[in-house]
């Protein structure tokens, strides 16, 4: 019995041992799997920061020879050649109103009437008074003629030592007082013929007329509106002229008024009629400035020919001043101007594609390739027509290729 007991126990400990050599093995396998993980995940990453060499793809266009058209653009409104606002200078009631907007007038033709009854009242009034006035000289006059006779028998009496002469100074004032009614008298029909023409004339600005030909653009009253004019002139009409002949007001920059002159010719577009050129002309650029958030302009006044009536006041329009031409030019894409090629280390990687550098745009600078590496060139330039820009100095010739961009799938030799 002694004896089967220790075989069991022999063989029990033996199983625990391989089951303990099992488990270690186990442990072992799991840690050698985790290291493997990790030494790929390392790997792995190693390789996506590695340095790759990168073959750069420039992008470029030719320097070429062309007539250059050198232009200025302004945005600005179309206004009426001339504006007219017609007001009221007396005050009263609006009895008729006889035109509306767009309504076409000639000069002289009645755009409304006040109520006149009063102001004729006070014609008949004035009238009155005028004719009193002139009895009253009548009077004075027939009282002047009759102290003069009286005057002069006086002096023929006091010759003859008939009358005193105290008594001749009293018939000598009286003739003195007569000629000073006469005048008073004169004086007042003087007085009573203004009262009657300004009452007239207040009755002729009862009737409101048009100083123009042209278009009535705004009429701002109604019949029976009452007008005040006692410290201001409403305003009860806005007319233009004849709108076939209108001019285009542009805010012209600081920047390209020294190109802008009177004569050039132009042309412009509006919201109104998508896709159609619109002829013009300058006529001045106004001398003084107008400053808008820090940004300096200068009014510019182009004529516009609007024989087919399609413009209107107020449209917003897009002027584009032709200033001048450049005949065979050297010239240089702007695109290039603003190009930088990108920053390179570590066998090509390219890490930035920056714009242009503020020293390129301070000294005009381009790149081109030269022993396959890109090499900036300083250019002294002219002036520019929005995609060119003329060339005047510079160690560059037609037909070499200047960078403009750079990709991949770019065309290194493109135009």
């Amino acid at each position: 019995m002694a004896s089967q007991k220790d075989d069991e126990l022999g063989a029990m400990a033996t199983e625990v041992r391989s089951l303990l050599r099992a488990d270690q093995g186990r442990k072992w396998s799991s840690k050698a799997l985790i290291l493997l993980l990790i030494l790929a995940l390392l790997a792995g990453f190693a390789w996506w920061l590695w340095p790759r060499s990168t073959d750069i793809q420039w992008q470029t266009q030719v320097l070429d020879r062309a007539d250059m058209v050198l232009s200025a653009t302004a945005t600005g409104n179309l206004q009426p050649k001339s504006e007219v606002t017609v007001g009221a200078e007396i005050s009263g009631l609006v009895r008729e109103v006889l035109v509306r907007e767009n309504d076409q007038v000639r000069k002289g033709d009645v755009l409304a009437r006040f109520d006149t009854q009063e102001l004729r009242v006070t014609l008949e009034q004035a009238e009155a008074r005028l004719a009193l006035a002139r009895a009253s000289v009548a009077e004075a006059e027939a009282t002047l003629d009759e102290a003069s006779a009286e005057e002069r028998r006086s002096t023929g009496m006091m010759e003859r030592k008939l009358i005193s002469e105290a008594q001749h100074d009293s018939v000598r004032a009286n003739r003195k007082r007569a000629a000073a009614r006469l005048a008073s008298a004169r004086a007042a029909v003087q007085e009573a013929l203004a009262a009657v023409s300004q009452t007239r004339t207040r009755l002729d600005k009862a009737v409101i007329t048009s100083p123009i030909a042209g278009v009535v653009l705004v009429r701002s009253v109604e019949p029976g509106t009452t007008v005040a004019a006692s410290f201001q002139t409403p305003q009860l009409f806005l007319l233009a002229e004849d709108l076939h002949e209108m001019e285009l007001h542009v805010a012209l920059d600081e920047a390209d008024v020294g190109m802008v002159k009177a004569g050039q010719t132009a042309t412009f577009a509006v919201d109104a009629w998508p896709g159609q050129r619109f002829q013009a002309k300058v006529l001045s650029v106004h001398l003084y400035p107008t400053t808008a958030n820090n940004v300096v302009t200068y009014t510019t006044v182009l004529s516009v020919d609007n024989g087919a009536g399609l413009l209107q006041p107020g449209m917003t329009a897009t002027a584009t001043i032709t200033t001048g031409t450049r005949e065979q030019a050297l010239r240089v894409p702007n695109v290039a101007l603003r190009f930088t090629p990108p920053t390179q280390a570590n066998g090509g990687v390219i890490f930035s594609h920056g714009g242009a550098t503020q020293q390129q745009r301070a000294q005009n600078l381009v790149w081109v390739l030269r022993d396959g590496k890109p090499e900036s060139v300083p250019l002294r330039l002219g002036s520019s027509d929005g995609r060119f820009t003329e060339v005047l100095d510079g160690s560059v010739h037609e037909g070499d290729r200047v960078l403009t961009g750079v990709g991949e799938g770019a065309d290194g030799g493109g135009k």
